[in-house]
């Protein structure tokens, strides 16, 4: 038999879920012997416990401010110490626990006099133990003041008396601390600030004069924050004059290469004309070479000094024109006035100084005619000059380079020595501002040690409680019935897991994977005696013959008619019952079912397939040598091995005479062949199989016919046993076609959630049978067959 697997639906329904609403319908005493049970404890730790009196109180507290150092006055808010930090209210909560207070507070209040304190010196345990072990400290108000900087502390005492000296006596050893600690601490902090002012203004001078020294060492000028780099700034002159030097090294190079090649290449042809010469020139080459020829060749050869020379020749009469005018005006003017007159000793000096400037800038006249500019020439001395000036350019380059390199060592230097500066100068003012902070903070301290520390204003005196704090009646309560609760709850779930009954029809139907179509009730024994006819030799458990008017045949009927309807849409013929496990009243089911199929004008035929512990011929009171083993050995036939039954319609095929191999001739092809028989016969075959779990039996039915019903009794049966059976099912390929719930009963109610009439076993049917149920006549059965054969064939 193959294992289900963990996605399987087997082992699916193997997972145990719990529905809570049926769990405490079914586990409700638990919960309640769980509720009891902390009720119970909660009145008792109630009665038993020693009551206990809180005693609280408020403090305010605040940091006293030094405002009168800046403004000479202080404000309100300060003076009363409103303003402190959170980390500073921790520090006071824990300050106000504090053994060493706690300590102190005992002793100067004689708190060790007090009973409860006795009581606990007596029991060896420590008076600060037991102060700590029940006073409580928190910070806030309530409400809005929830943020508040204020202490609450609460003390606990079984005295309330005795509560309230305690809570006071540890709130004036807190309270003279807190001022004494305030006194001191300013007194020291003032010795420790003058010290260190003495430290800083070292520092202060120290870094003061180690700047200055750097200052007036370093060759720069300092302007404020800047320096003025004159390396740095000749520097980028260097650099700019360098890349034009290059710009005109390269062009003069590429120049001379070009003038070179194009010369030598016209030399070299046939075209060697003037123009050819001139055009390797541009018009700046052309003036420039001009310029060097002329200068080489004297003025007078230059095409300047000739193009100049009628403006001189000009210039030149005029001079004359103007000696000659002092000439002939000194003449006058001598036969007039003398020739030792003033006015002609003037004229006559001014006569000589025109003579020499005559003389001075007298007209150079061309003696030769002016000669004319070789193009080849002018090309060769170009040549020259451009070697020329490319050596000066390269020695210029060289030379700038090392100029370069020489002032970048310098404006390096020029800049670690600044950065050095910066440093020294932010040291500076680091120390300038540790000294300026620690000489404000001296003044403060020197001019208001009668505000510095801290306030704690009382505003809630403690004060004896007169009602107990514990035990709280309503907490108690509340705490026991959730205790209790939880109790009931572990309990009910601890019996529902240990449980392995169905919890409600739903899981029983998902976990065969078929619909429950009836609950059949527990039959009362002795009633069934009483009500059984007297005349008929079936047994008194077939109600469905002896009282068909009863609420247990009409549940009968209701299976009846789930198995008619699927037998229209199906075309089922032959169905087969088991169960389990034996004692699940499949037997009594299947025989009901069948009287009450034949009720219904078919012809109905039971076989009794439990050749090992067969019951059918017992139930109906027939004779059973003859039955199915005698047809499976081919010994009779059919119709022989049937025995008509007190029902009409109901035929009975008992189980024969004991066999030792009911498997091999269940197996056999002549069980083939008898149910090939009797569908053809009869309108509905029904089998009575064995229980699954037993024998192999039904497993080798089960193929063979058109359904299986499974009858299980949910009182005797759990998961495990229906879920073994329905993996044997599963295992030969069979589905079950509906589940009959067997044995019904106010305990069977228990197990799973049946029905909604709490106060009716039979469900519905109980509840509506009275109204509908017909009133016994003579011929109530007769009615009913016609009834229902009307609405099988309709």
């Amino acid at each position: 038999m193959a294992s289900p697997t963990e996605d399987s639906p087997t082992a699916v329904a193997d997972k145990i879920e719990i529905d809570v609403a049926v769990m405490i319908r079914r586990r409700w005493a638990h919960i309640v012997l769980g509720l009891t049970i902390g009720v119970v404890l909660s009145a008792i730790y109630y009665f038993t416990t020693t009551p206990v009196y809180d005693s609280h109180i408020e403090i305010l507290v605040g940091q006293r401010s030094s405002e009168v150092t800046n403004s000479g006055t202080i404000t309100g808010a300060s003076a009363s110490g409103d303003a402190i930090q959170e980390d500073q209210l921790a520090t006071h909560m824990r300050l106000f626990v504090s053994r060493k207070l706690i300590s102190t507070a005992i002793k100067e209040g004689n708190l060790q006099e007090l009973a409860s304190l006795r009581e606990a010196i007596s029991n060896g345990a420590n008076p600060i133990d037991y102060v700590l072990a029940n006073i409580e400290v928190e910070r806030g108000g309530e409400g809005s003041a929830r943020d508040a900087m204020v202490l609450r502390a609460t003390f606990r005492d079984p005295n309330p008396d005795d509560a309230a000296i305690v809570l006071a006596a540890i709130y004036e050893s807190y309270r003279s601390y807190v001022e004494a600690h305030g006194q001191n601490s300013t007194a020291q902090a003032v010795k420790l600030i003058e010290d260190a002012r003495e430290t800083h203004e070292r520092e202060l001078a120290a870094a003061d004069q180690e700047y200055r020294e750097f200052v007036s060492s370093v060759p720069v000028l300092v302007d404020g924050e800047k320096v003025q780099d004159i390396h740095k700034d000749r520097l980028t002159n260097l650099e700019a004059e360098l890349n034009g030097v290059r710009n005109m090294l390269a062009e003069s190079t590429s120049r001379l290469a070009v003038v070179e090649k194009s010369y030598y290449d016209r030399r070299n042809s046939k075209s060697n004309s003037e123009i050819d010469h001139l055009a390797l020139l541009s018009h700046n080459e052309v003036a420039r070479l001009k310029l060097f020829l002329d200068v080489t060749r004297g003025e007078s050869q230059s095409e300047e000094f000739q193009a100049e020379q009628p403006v001189r020749v000009e210039v030149a009469k005029l001079q004359y024109n103007r000696l000659l005018e002092l000439m002939q005006k000194e003449n006058s003017l001598s036969d007039a006035f003398g020739p030792g007159h003033p006015m002609v000793e003037a004229v006559r000096q001014e006569a000589e100084i025109a003579r020499q400037f005559i003389a001075a800038n007298a007209p150079r006249l061309a003696k030769e005619p002016s000669k004319k500019l070789d193009p080849a020439e002018m090309l060769k001395t170009y040549t020259m000059l451009l070697r020329n000036d490319i050596a000066e350019l390269e020695k210029r380059e060289e030379m700038l380079v090392a100029e370069s390199a020489k002032e970048l060592r310098l404006a390096k230097q020029v800049e670690a020595d600044f950065m050095k500066g910066s440093s020294l100068k932010a040291k500076l003012k680091r120390a300038q501002a540790r000294y300026d902070q620690v000489i404000l903070r001296l003044q403060e301290l020197r001019l208001a040690r009668s505000y510095a520390g801290f306030s704690t204003d009382l505003l809630a005196d403690p004060e004896p409680a007169k009602s107990a704090a514990w035990p709280n009646l309503p907490i108690i309560g509340a705490l026991g019935c959730c205790l209790g609760l939880i109790m009931g709850l572990t309990l009910a779930v601890g019996a529902e897991l240990v449980d392995s009954t169905f919890s409600d029809v739903k899981e029983l139907e998902r976990t065969i994977g078929a619909p429950a179509i009836a609950h059949v009730p527990r039959f009362d024994t002795t009633e069934l005696l009483e009500l059984a006819k007297r005349d008929s030799g079936l047994d008194p458990s077939l109600v469905t013959f002896h009282t068909p008017r009863s609420v247990e045949s009409e549940v009968y009927r209701v299976a009846r008619t789930s198995l008619l309807v699927a037998n229209r849409k199906q075309s089922l013929q032959t169905m087969m019952m088991t169960s389990p496990q034996p004692g699940d009243g499949k037997s009594t089911t299947i025989s009901n079912l069948a009287i009450s199929f034949a009720g219904t004008r078919k012809r109905v035929l039971l076989i009794d397939a439990d050749m090992r512990r067969p019951v059918i011929s017992k139930l109906f009171g027939i004779d059973d040598h003859l039955g199915l083993a005698d047809v499976l050995l081919g010994e009779t036939s059919l119709e022989k091995a049937t025995v008509a039954s007190e029902v009409p319609g109901l035929d009975i095929m008992p189980n024969g005479l004991p066999t030792s191999v009911p498997a091999e001739l269940l197996e056999s092809h002549q069980m083939v062949k008898m149910l090939h028989d009797a569908r053809r016969l009869y309108d509905l075959v029904l089998i009575d199989a064995p229980p699954l779990l037993a024998v192999a039996d039904p497993a080798i039915i089960a193929p063979l016919v058109d359904s299986v019903i499974l009858t299980v009794r949910i009182t005797k049966n759990g998961r495990s046993p229906v879920e073994h059976a329905k993996r044997i099912l599963k295992d030969i390929d069979v589905t079950p076609a509906a589940v009959i719930v067997n044995g019904v009963d106010s305990e069977a109610k228990s197990y799973y959630g049946y029905g909604t009439y709490s106060n009716d076993p039979y469900g519905y049917i109980g509840h509506y049978h009275s109204q509908y149920g017909a009133r016994d006549t003579s011929s109530e059965q007769d009615d009913d067959s016609r009834s229902e054969n009307a609405t099988s064939q309709g």
